[in-house]
């Protein structure tokens, strides 16, 4: 029997600028916000696992696959149905918190669109604006409605560490709060284009991410206890949240950082990661 492995990696919006939402019913993509957004990936992933099957059958293991149990349908379904694949058993291992920002169910759609051969990003942006980027899963600029993504080369890596504090937050409340907030650009700023990665990102800010604090003041929490760590360069969140990533100046400061913040808050979901391509 044939076994297909894919990591789908952690998403992070290194900057998030979203413009007015899509209003004219005769647009296809009405009801989207046209964004402009700087995005890496991790090397922290969930894994899935397909082989050939009579009957398509999902499971769900890992630390986070509870919060996924008793789901009748998902992203992961719906991306084997986009692809017009043959029926599967695919096994998810949830490795990464759920509704947190980092473009977990997004990826995972978009790792089985890969092993499913399909590489068009029509496909990938009916499944979800984020699915896209995470097709290619490389250090990329973000823009229109997601479907537009242009691959940023030799870009290199930042040392950071993810920190998310176990609240999930609705990402269609955080859009329908932006929507309601005064002076909201029509488009939204573009990103810096000259400069490695950590000048664009600190040019840059997320959008979505006062909101969020308004909504889980806890967020703002975490932003000052990774800012708050020696050799921190940037705290911000990433997508809608709860995630929260610092920059730091290097490997050691990074893992110096996650033992002070697990020292702080045990419960909280920290790691010290890799962010950007080799």
């Amino acid at each position: 029997m044939r076994f297909l492995k894919e990591p789908a990696k952690a998403k992070i919006n290194l900057t998030l600028h979203v413009g007015r939402i899509i209003k004219d019913v005769s647009d296809p993509f009405y009801g989207y916000h046209p964004l402009d957004s700087l995005v890496v990936f991790a090397d922290i992933a969930d894994e899935i696992v397909m082989s050939p099957a009579e009957v398509t059958a999902l499971s769900i293991e890992g630390p986070f696959g509870a919060s996924l149990t008793g789901e009748n349908d998902n992203l992961i379904l719906r991306a084997l149905r986009a692809a017009s694949a043959k029926p599967h058993q695919i096994k998810l291992t949830k490795n990464l918190p759920v509704s947190a920002g980092i473009g977990g169910g997004s990826a995972n759609a978009a790792a089985v669109l890969r092993m499913c051969g399909v590489d068009d990003l029509h496909t990938a942006v009916s499944l979800g604006a984020d699915v896209p980027v995470c097709l290619r899963s490389e250090t990329a600029h973000m823009t229109g409605i997601g479907k537009d993504v242009t691959l940023m080369p030799n870009m290199g890596q930042l040392h950071a560490v993810l920190v998310n504090p176990g609240v999930a937050v609705s990402t269609g409340k955080i859009f329908k709060a932006f929507d309601a907030a005064p002076d909201i650009r029509e488009t939204p700023r573009p990103m810096k284009q000259k400069g490695d990665l950590l000048v664009r990102a600190l040019d840059g800010r997320n959008d979505l991410e006062p909101i969020a604090i308004a909504q889980a003041p806890i967020i703002g929490d975490v932003l000052r206890m990774i800012a708050s760590q020696i050799g921190c360069q940037l705290a911000r969140m990433s997508g809608s949240g709860a995630t929260c990533f610092g920059v730091y100046e290097n490997r050691t400061a990074a893992r110096r950082a996650k033992a002070a913040i697990k020292a702080q808050a045990p419960d909280w979901w920290c790691e010290a990661v890799i962010l950007g391509d080799k």
